[in-house]
């Protein structure tokens, strides 16, 4: 019986860093250890443990420790026999002060009272060792007085060498340091596997394809409700207003197998699978807010990388006669071809690609960024009449790579864009979203890839190809 479902291959080449965060964070001393030129993340776990063993392996054996408490005892009993002296030669000759001789008397008490508690004590240590009930330290003090990697070298129960070469210490490493003061680094961490491979979640790229094909279709799908985005009661609910017009079938009639209107949505029949992991580790970026902000030091799949995935698209949707007559999709089967949603990715692209070029435009410290485009720009022409296209992903992709962009702002919607800027807070602050007007750059700032101190790279651009796979 052949298969319903059309089945590609998506390869994803990572053009630029590429940043889909987890939402962890690494932290130093504690997650990773930095040296002149290289950050270590580290398994903290297998670290102690093996801080812990080395700890164990010094301490003295029983026999050695019995021998201890003999040496212990032997001098207590000699002190012991000193103070008996001291005491009979005092009451034989006492001293004519009594002020000496009270302090003198009590000195002396004090010390034999000292020596007999000390000598039970070890007397108790003694049948405790023996006899095998001794408490063991839960946590050694070199351990529980250190508070980092860098404190547990200073003991001597680790060492760097350790740290790179006994398996399992070491989780991956990246060249480069994180630049914010030393002690207080922390670095943002991408997804992984549990074997820490990188991979691409297929959560990721559908939702940039979605973006992808909500940009291409609201104009047509979508014109009332983007006249209209400002007069929802907040800007989640503008969106989904848009978004119910773009994606949503019409219900031809009502049945109870649309119990939710989330299954009107045609992206349900869309599925794309995790990336298959690659081996390599993470990348180590710097990225600023551009033109002013705070260094952020977080992790990326490096740009060379390629990522395959599986795109799956149900055809019952679309063919099945009784499914049709419950929601009709429309022309949604040609929209979901690749050709076709290539064909929005490359126009998309390219409005993105013009956009930037202008954002970076006359900026003498972004000069390689703007070449960056430059390129960017001849590369998507080379793929016309393919099934690929460039688009960005990811964390620091900015929001014209999440949204409608363009399409908010278009022709009379100019003035319904500002009003939502303001109603909604876009600028996520009070005062300067009241202050936003017609014309107005938005956003006003990129997120930029810091190298040597200047911008470098726009975080996550890949180009996109779906190939055939067979039904």
């Amino acid at each position: 019986m052949p298969s319903i479902n059309q089945v590609y291959q998506v390869r994803v080449e990572v053009i630029s860093p590429l940043c889909v965060l987890d939402g962890g964070r690494l932290h130093e001393e504690v997650d990773f250890y930095l040296d002149a030129q290289t950050t270590y993340v580290i398994n903290s776990d297998a670290v102690l443990e093996l801080a812990f063993q080395r700890w164990y392996e010094r301490q003295p054996s029983r026999e050695q420790l019995l021998a201890k408490l003999a040496e212990r005892e032997e001098r207590l009993l000699r002190r012991r026999q000193r103070n008996v002296e001291d005491i009979k030669r005092f009451m034989a000759a006492p001293p004519k002060d009594p002020l000496k001789e009270a302090e003198q008397e009590r000195r002396l008490r004090a010390e034999g009272t000292e020596i007999t508690q000390k000598l039970a004590q070890l007397r108790q240590e003694r049948a405790e060792l023996e006899s095998g009930t001794a408490q063991s330290v839960a946590i050694p003090a070199e351990l529980l007085q250190n508070s980092g990697v860098s404190d547990l070298f200073k003991t001597g129960l680790l060492t760097i060498d350790d740290i790179r070469t006994v398996p399992g210490l070491l989780r991956y490493s990246y060249a480069g340091r994180p630049e914010v003061k030393s002690g207080q680094s922390e670095i943002l961490t991408c997804v992984k596997d549990p074997a820490d491979r990188l991979y691409l979640p297929g959560s990721s790229l559908k939702g940039a394809l979605r973006t992808v094909l909500a940009w291409a279709l609201a104009p047509q799908r979508a014109a009332q409700a983007l006249n209209e985005f400002n007069n929802a009661k907040d800007r989640r609910q503008a969106a989904r207003a848009l978004e119910q017009r773009i994606f949503y079938g019409r219900k031809q009639r009502e049945d109870r197998r649309v119990s939710h209107d989330l299954l009107r949505d045609v992206m349900r029949a869309f599925h794309i699978s995790d990336s298959q992991p690659v081996a390599q580790s993470p990348q180590l970026l710097q990225i600023r807010v551009f033109p002013r902000g705070s260094p952020i030091t977080v992790e990326a799949i490096p740009d060379g990388t390629t990522l395959l995935a599986t795109l799956r698209i149900e055809q019952y949707p679309f063919t099945n006669a009784a499914a049709r007559a419950v929601i009709d999709f429309g022309n949604w089967p040609q929209y979901l071809q690749p050709a076709q949603l290539a064909a929005f990715g490359r126009r998309r692209a390219r409005v993105l690609i013009e956009g930037e070029q202008a954002f970076f435009h006359n900026r003498p410290d972004a000069t390689q960024i703007s070449r960056f485009y430059a390129d960017l720009a001849e590369r998507l022409v080379a793929l016309e009449n393919t099934n690929a296209f460039l688009l960005p992903i990811g964390w620091g992709a900015g929001w014209r790579s999440k949204t409608l962009d363009t399409i908010l702002r278009e022709g009379t919607r100019e003035e319904v864009f500002v009003s939502a800027v303001r109603g909604y807070n876009m600028k996520l602050n009070r005062q300067r979203s009241e202050r936003f007007r017609t014309g107005d750059l938005f956003p006003a700032s990129r997120r930029v890839i810091m190298r040597n101190g200047q911008p470098w790279l726009p975080p996550g651009w890949v180009c996109l190809t779906i190939e055939e796979r067979g039904k």
